[in-house]
C-alpha cells in the first residue's frame, strides 16, 4: 500500500536526520509496483548509516508510534506550531497538511499515511546509489520487504558459494578477490601498453597502426589510439579478441579525410556493430572476420596517401 510505504519513508528520513544531526531535503519519493525510491539531496551517505537507520525504523515500527495529521492555513503558520517541521517549500502553496510520527518526525505532506507505524510491519533498504547531487535509496515495506529479504538472502548465499566463502568471511573474501583483480588488471594494462607501443606503423606519408590482438585491455587500446591520432596523417585500426566478443577501434587524425563511421560500416557490414564520431569509432566485429575487416580498412587508409 502506497500510504504505508510513504509513512515508512517519513520514519526513515526522520531517523537519518537524528543520526546525521541535520535536516534532509527529500527531492521526491516514487512508489512503484516493484518498490519505492527516495531521492535525498545529501553530499555523503554510507551503508553503515543506512543500516543503523533501518534498525531504528524497525524498532519504531515494533513500538507502534502513533501518526497524527493537522492542517494549517499556510506554511508560516505550520512552522510556528511545529519548529522542527520538514518541508519542501517549492512544492507548497496555500493550506498545509502536517504529518507527525509521535516524538520522531514532523513533515508537511499531502499524501495519505497510515495511522500507526505498526501498519508498516517491516522496513528494508534494498539499494543505495549515488547520482549527481543526490542519493537514491530503494526500500520496501511489509510483505514486499519480507520477500525482498528472502531474495537478498538467497543471493548472498549464492555469492558465498561462488566465492568459496561463508557468511562470516564473504566480505573479506570479496575484498581479496577485488584486490587480486585490480592487481591483475594493472598487469594487463602494462602488457597492453607494451604490445601496442611495439607496433610499427605501415606506410610512409600516411601512418597506419594495424593489429589484431587477443585478451588485451580495451580501454588501453582506446587511450593508445587517442594518443596516436594527435599526430597528423595517422590512422589506427585494431581488433582485440576477447572471450565473448572482438572489440574494434578505428581512429584517424583530424587532417585525414576519412569518415570512420562509413568506413567501418562498409568493411564490417552485418558482421559488425558500433559507431561514434567521424574521427573515432568503437564497436564489435565477428571474431572470424576480425582479421579481414582490419586488413580491408588498413588498405583503404594507406591508399589515402
Amino acid at each position: 500500500m502506497e500510504s504505508v510505504a510513504h509513512t515508512a519513508e517519513h520514519a526513515f528520513i526522520g531517523t537519518l536526520q537524528k543520526i546525521l544531526g541535520r535536516t534532509l531535503a527529500v527531492q521526491k519519493v516514487e512508489h512503484k509496483k516493484d518498490g519505492n525510491t527516495a531521492f535525498i539531496a545529501i553530499p555523503q551517505l554510507d551503508i553503515n548509516t543506512i543500516v543503523r537507520a533501518e534498525n531504528m525504523v524497525n524498532a519504531l515500527i515494533a513500538e507502534g508510534r502513533e501518526i497524527t495529521t493537522r492542517t494549517y492555513s499556510s506554511l508560516e503558520e505550520a512552522r510556528k506550531a511545529n519548529p522542527a517541521l520538514r518541508a519542501n517549500e517549492e512544492r507548497i502553496s496555500g493550506e498545509v497538511r502536517v504529518v507527525e510520527i509521535a516524538g520522531h518526525d514532523v513533515t508537511a505532506c499531502a499524501m495519505a499515511h497510515a495511522g500507526n507505524l505498526k501498519e508498516c510491519d517491516f522496513f528494508l533498504v534494498t539499494r543505495l546509489s549515488k547520482t549527481p547531487g543526490e542519493y537514491e535509496v530503494d526500500f520496501a515495506v511489509g510483505r514486499q520487504a519480507r520477500d525482498a529479504a528472502v531474495s537478498l538472502s538467497t543471493r548472498m548465499m549464492r555469492v558465498c558459494e561462488e566465492l568459496g566463502a561463508n557468511i562470516n568471511t564473504v566480505e573479506s573474501t570479496a575484498r581479496k578477490v577485488k584486490s587480486e583483480n585490480d592487481a591483475n588488471f594493472k598487469k594487463l594494462k602494462a602488457l597492453t601498453e607494451q604490445r601496442l607501443e611495439s607496433m610499427a606503423p605501415e606506410g610512409s606519408g600516411m601512418k597506419v597502426y594495424k593489429g589484431v590482438f587477443a585478451d588485451l585491455a580495451d580501454e588501453q587500446i582506446v587511450e593508445f589510439a587517442g594518443a596516436k591520432i594527435a599526430e597528423p596523417n595517422t590512422v589506427v585500426v585494431i581488433a582485440n579478441q576477447g572471450a565473448d566478443k572482438t572489440y574494434f577501434v578505428l581512429a584517424r587524425s583530424d587532417n585525414v579525410d576519412m569518415d570512420c563511421n562509413k568506413v567501418f560500416r562498409d568493411a564490417a557490414g552485418a558482421d559488425g556493430r558500433g559507431g561514434g564520431k567521424p574521427h573515432f569509432v568503437t564497436g564489435v566485429v565477428s571474431k572470424e572476420k576480425a582479421g579481414k575487416i582490419t586488413d580491408e580498412i588498413a588498405s583503404f587508409a594507406l591508399r589515402l596517401n
